[in-house]
């Protein structure tokens, strides 16, 4: 593979990587009782975007129906 080629894809490899690492903090964070507003100042993800990206995470001694 060129040269050129290489330093694109690695780049990507890193942006996946950091992305996949950021989405497990943030299911921490949601799982701890975090709100979707809190992560967005944290990270300017938005809060409705966090919402619709972790919709099937649930609250630590939380059942579904939310007893």
């Amino acid at each position: 593979m060129p040269m050129s080629q290489e330093k694109p894809k690695k780049k990507r490899d890193e942006l996946k990587e950091l992305q996949s690492i950021r989405n497990l903090l943030i299911v921490q964070l949601l799982k701890s009782g975090a709100t979707s507003e809190e992560i967005d100042l944290a990270t300017g993800m938005g809060a409705g975007n966090i919402r619709n990206m972790f919709a099937g995470v649930k609250k630590k001694g939380k059942t579904q129906d939310g007893n």
